[in-house]
């Protein structure tokens, strides 16, 4: 097999840990019984009430039951923008969001349906919350704030935004994304109204699973109606949560894996995880920056989990096609479904190379990256 040195985890985490697939690979070896369906005893039902529980630990939830399941952020972002009664509101973001967030609320003001301020950030793609604050009129009903960004890496003061909205009773919306299973995130302390996140990025789960956290008293209808397993001489959703929320058949492998991944992260210690990958980030901007060609997204003065960078005279795409081609590195080149924020780091219009790697990543494939990295600087300082 070709060498293959994986720094694209902002993307979707490679390596999982080995528990997760022994997880996930026990689990469908077993006959499919459905939750609520099956007249046979077995352990699907811990499983989904299990993963709740485990979740709840990590964000704060004070009730697991206000955990649903997704395929992932997209979904729960489009059941909070369309379940929501947004109709007529003034809504608030950021430019650091992604294409997540920024379809479907520029989709909803190109309709006419509510009014849109898209709130800067600094060249690092970090949003002063009193920008958000100064943003705010009489009648906008929420805030919607990635906690970190998917291209530099920096961490928005949640808490310090959920404060503003808690004071002026507006909903808050946080995309964690990014931080979920890296930075600490407690719903309560930082009056998270809905939490959205993926399980296939640092939450070590499969692909085509996520979920959100919606706070007791959100008014807020599903984005889907249909079957429960339960209930069905019932001809409307049953309003319980969370099933009024998960119609049709839930990615039960999907929730086994971002089960066994949370597991695995309060075990190893979200502490330890992110240090390790802020110590990789941290040795690799430094090393980069000691060459005038190379520009990096944050400065090398802050800790990230993942960055981004260009090489003066050369184009980020072509930088990522002779990593993956000549020395077998996968990273990711362009605007990451990330647009706005290339406007305010100098990146647009063609966009950055991002890194982030795994806390599995060796030092040894660090001097590789490295070293890759000073043969094409070279090449280009021939020229």
């Amino acid at each position: 097999m070709k060498k293959c040195v994986y720094l694209n985890s902002a993307a979707t985490s490679f390596p999982k840990p080995e528990r997760v697939l022994q997880r996930v690979i026990s689990f469908i070896q077993k006959p499919p019984f459905h939750q609520a369906r099956a007249g046979l005893e077995d352990e699907t039902v811990n499983i989904v009430s299990d993963c709740r529980k485990e979740l709840a630990v990590l964000f704060n939830v004070p009730e697991p039951d206000r955990l649903i399941f997704t395929s992932g952020a997209t979904e729960s972002l489009n059941l909070a923008f369309r379940g929501l009664p947004l109709a007529g509101k003034h809504i608030i973001t950021t430019v650091v969001e992604h294409n997540s967030v920024l379809r479907p609320l520029k989709t909803m003001e190109r309709d006419g349906l509510i009014e849109l301020d898209t709130v800067a950030c600094d060249t690092n793609g970090l949003v002063p919350p009193e920008s958000i604050e100064n943003a705010i009129k009489p009648d906008t009903f929420a805030i919607v704030v990635n906690h970190c960004s998917n291209v530099t890496g920096m961490i928005n003061d949640i808490g310090a935004i959920g404060q503003l909205t808690k004071q002026k009773n507006i909903t808050f919306i946080v995309d964690a994304s990014q931080s979920a299973g890296v930075y600490p995130i407690d719903v309560e302390q930082m009056n998270i109204d809905i939490l959205v996140f993926t399980g296939h990025k640092s939450l070590f789960g499969l692909q085509g699973i996520g979920g959100a956290y919606i706070r007791e008293g959100i008014n807020l209808k599903p984005l889907k109606i249909g079957g429960t397993g339960v209930r069905s001489d019932y001809l409307f959703q049953p309003e319980t949560v969370p099933m009024f929320f998960e119609a049709g058949t839930l990615n039960l492998p999907g929730i086994v894996s971002l089960n066994e991944g949370v597991r695995y992260i309060r075990e190893k210690g979200m502490t330890n995880i992110r240090k390790r990958k802020e110590e990789i980030v941290l040795r690799l901007m430094e090393s980069l920056s000691q060459y005038e060609e190379v520009l990096l997204y944050p400065e090398k003065s802050h800790r990230t989990s993942l960055f981004s960078f260009n090489v003066a005279g050369m184009e980020a795409a072509d930088i990522g096609y002779m990593l993956e081609n000549n020395f077998g590195i996968i990273t990711r080149s362009g605007l990451h479904c990330a647009p706005l924020i290339h406007k305010y780091i100098g990146t647009f219009t063609e966009g950055s190379l991002r890194v982030s790697p795994s806390s599995f990543t060796t030092d040894k494939e660090i001097k590789y990256f490295i070293s890759a990295i000073d043969q094409i600087v070279k090449k280009v300082e021939s020229k």
